[in-house]
Parts: structure tokens; sequence; C-alpha cells
């Protein structure tokens, strides 16, 4: 660390005695001033009130400036990653703006606009494609599994974008204010030169080359150097300490009217609500890949049945299918007597994916409480699962193991009368799942219709009423 900083200073020393030296050669302070005459009229600028307002208005036309892109930047991403029409007419301006010349900007607002806010517009639409990219940029990149988790346990839009796309965009985020921040300073003081509001650096940059005060020039350069180094530096230093961290309590606040029912604690939804899932020649290809071809089962309500088959038989598609995460190219699926179509089952449904798909920026009681339940309900089923110790900490914290208990955890802790289960157990040992499923597998499946997959003739045979073969 001292060898870093007296590097810097070293550096610092070579470059006055470089401009001391060209000084000396020029021998004109009206072309290029020394370092001590610069200094002295800096000395000279900090006595007067004036040089403060004029900081704290340029300060504050990049900051309103950074505020307005972020607010007409974010949903205007939102809207293209909605729409392919909004992007498309987005993308002309958008692409216009990051080309078009700072200068071509500033002149022509200086005809539109009074002289306080040219340096604010233009800084606007300097900053809005840098918002605008970056945000769009995460969207398109959100994982489709997180998204498929709000689908399944039924977040409303709201509710997903708090839970999922806020904390999503985060790395996005900050680089869009980071970016903004570098950038803002010098199209604001470009766009003061020109406009030359009252207050403002710029401003009097301009007043110093008219009266051909060059040490007044060189000591607001410096200013102005200094200030936006800062302005960067504070704001990326405030950057680096926002990010995902374990946290105790609950950020998730649903209303009760999404769920399906309340329970206590491990209590089963209510048996009317359960029906059978019906499929009818059901057939599904992925490219040339047929991985169902007219596929026909019945899952009789309120029974576990397991399926069984070689892996690629399609069993994970067919459950996807029936779940609404995936559409299947014939045929048809039935919940009692009405066919499943369009997103009909959503909220219905608690499905275990083969990933974990835990959202990383919850925690694990969060990540559980996205399923539903109460907080007591919650609690027990992680004592249950043995990861009760574990609730505050981020899913990164937790082992593989412990974070597919929580996500076995928050498929059980749905109120969904359909529950599919894509390999339970998968990487837990024999000691630790005969465990959970003296404990608690006949009490979470009792009432519900559940789609159990496996490869486990011994786990098939043990828990489920039939078996059928993919």
């Amino acid at each position: 660390m001292r060898n870093k900083v007296n590097s810097k200073i070293i550096t610092c020393l070579f470059w006055l005695a470089i401009w001391q030296a060209a000084a000396w050669l020029t021998a004109s302070e009206l072309l290029l001033p020394g370092p001590a005459d610069a200094l002295l009229a800096l000395g000279g600028l900090i006595r007067t009130k004036k040089f403060y307002m004029d900081i704290g208005w340029t300060a504050a036309r990049c900051i309103i400036a950074m505020a307005l892109s972020f607010a007409a930047g974010i949903p205007a991403a939102a809207l293209s990653y909605k729409s392919d029409t909004a992007r498309s007419i987005l993308s002309l301006p958008v692409g216009f703006f990051k080309a078009v010349p700072v200068m071509a900007i500033i002149i022509y607002v200086i005809l539109l606009a009074q002289s306080d806010w040219v340096a604010v517009i233009v800084c606007f639409f300097m900053c809005f494609p840098i918002v605008y990219t970056n945000i769009l940029e995460g969207l398109d990149a959100m994982p489709s599994e997180y998204l498929e988790v709000g689908s399944v346990y039924g977040l409303t839009g709201l509710e997903r974008t708090k839970y999922i796309y806020a904390p999503g965009l985060l790395p996005q985020m900050k680089a869009a204010i980071s970016l903004t921040a570098g950038l803002s300073w010098k199209a604001v003081v470009a766009a003061e030169v020109l406009s030359i509001p009252k207050y403002s650096l710029g401003y009097e940059m301009i007043n110093a080359k008219y009266y051909l005060e060059t040490a007044n020039l060189f000591a607001y350069i410096f200013v102005i150097v200094v200030m936006s180094m800062a302005f960067e530096k504070v704001i990326n230093s405030g950057l680096r300490h926002i990010e995902w961290k374990g946290y105790e309590g609950s950020k998730i606040k649903r209303r009760s009217s999404d769920r399906t029912a309340k329970t206590e604690k491990l209590e089963a939804p209510c048996p009317a609500a359960v029906n059978t899932v019906t499929v009818e020649h059901l057939a599904k290809t992925f490219e040339t890949k047929s991985v169902l071809d007219d596929v026909d089962l019945i899952f009789e309500a309120g029974k576990v049945t397991a399926i069984m088959g070689p892996s690629g038989q399609g069993k994970t598609t067919l459950a996807r299918i029936i779940a609404g995460l995936e559409n299947a190219d014939s045929g048809k699926v039935f919940i009692g007597t009405l066919e499943a179509r369009d997103g009909s089952r959503t909220g219905r449904t608690a499905f275990l994916f083969q990933e974990d798909r835990l959202l990383p920026w919850l925690n694990i009681y969060d990540n559980i409480a996205i399923g539903g339940g109460d907080s007591e309900g919650i609690k027990e089923l992680a004592d249950q699962l043995e990861i009760g110790t574990e609730l505050w900490k981020l899913p990164a914290e937790l082992s593989g193991g412990q974070r597919h208990r929580a996500a076995l955890a928050r498929t059980f802790a749905a109120d969904a009368p359909l529950m599919i289960l894509d390999e339970p157990f998968r990487g837990l040992d024999d000691a630790l799942k005969d465990r959970i499923v003296d404990r608690m597998w006949e009490r979470v499946t009792t009432g519900k219709t559940v789609i159990l997959i496996t490869h486990s003739a011994e786990d098939a045979e043990r828990l489920a009423d039939k078996i059928l073969e993919l």
C-alpha cells in the first residue's frame, strides 16, 4: 500500500516538473501558467461564494440528468422487453444518441431550452442509451429458470418484479450507474461551456478564456477533473457495498388470495380441490427428436403416481407440459373435467425441478415462502428437512444437498392440489432420505395428486400408489 502511494506521489511530481519546465520554456503566463500560478488562482477562487455555487449547480445538473435517465430508461427497457414493436421503435433513437456527437446535441438543445437546463437535457440524452441498453440486456439475460419458478408458484406481475426482476438486475443497474457517473460530468460541463448558465463551472471556464485569465482557466480545469473523479469514485465506492447478502427475517409479503388455500403447519389442502390429471394423445418433438409420441396417461386424484423410464424418454418434458411450462405439439391435458390451457394451471401446481432453482438474492426462508405457507409451517418444514439452522442464509452459503432440501421445502409448503416431484431425493444419502420420508411424506402428499418422477424402483414401490412406465 505504501509503495503504491509513493509511486503516485512520484508520478505527480514528475508531471508537475514537466508542466513547470514547459511554462519556463513558453515564458508566457497568458499561454501556459505554471503550477504555482494555477494554485494561486485556485486559492483566490475558493474564497468566493460563487465558486461553491458553481460547483453545486454543476453537480446538481449531473445528478438530475442521471436520475431522469434511469426514470425513463428502466420503463423503456421493460416495455421493449415485453414488446418487439416497442423494441423496434426505440432502437432508432437509442442508436442515434449513441452515435451522434455530443456537440451536435448541445448546439440544437440551446435553441430549444433555457440555458440553466441545456446541460441537464444533453446529459440525459447521453445517459439514457446506457441505462436503456444495460437494463434491456439484463432483462433479456434473466434466467428462464427463475421466471418459471414465479410462474409455477403464481407470483403476480408486481411480485415477479419485486422478487425476481429487480434483484436480478442488480449487476446491470450497478454497471449503468457507474458508466453514467463517468459520462455525466463530461457531458454537463461541455454543455455549460456553450449554453453559459449563470452558475456553472463551464460558464466560469469560458469567462476565464474571454478575459484571458489563463491561470483561472487551469484552476477550473483542475477543479472539474477532481470533482469528476471524486463523483465517480464516491458512487463506485457505494456500489461496491451493494450486493446480495444474507439477512434475518422475511421480505416476502404475498396476499392470501394469491394462494389456493391457507394452511396450518403441514395440513393438506381441501380434498375437494384435488382432481384427476388426464393426458390424451400427447406429442412433443425437439428439433428432430421425438420425446413424446401419442402418450395417454391418467394420474388419479389424491394418489401418488410414479413415472419411470430410461433417461431421455420425456418424463421431465411430460411433467413440464402438465405444469404449463411447456407447450405440446399435439394432444391435451385435462385437470378434472377441464382442459388445462394457456396458464390456467398457474399457481395450482407445486413443482420440484431437477435443478434447485433457488433465487440467489433471497434467504432460504424466503425461497421457501415463495411457494406458500405461514411462518410456523415453514420453520417446521425446515426442521424436518434438517435445514432449520440455515433459514437466514443465502443459497450460495449452503451445500448442494442443503439447497436441494430447501427446494423440497418450497414444494412441500405450496398450497397446491397438484404436486410434481422430479427426482425428489437425488443427491441425498439413504439415511437422510429415510428420515425425511418417515417424518413427512404421508402428511405432505395426503389429499394431493402427486406425480413422482424417479429412476429408483425402490422409491417407486415404497412411495407410490401406482407406477407408470414411459
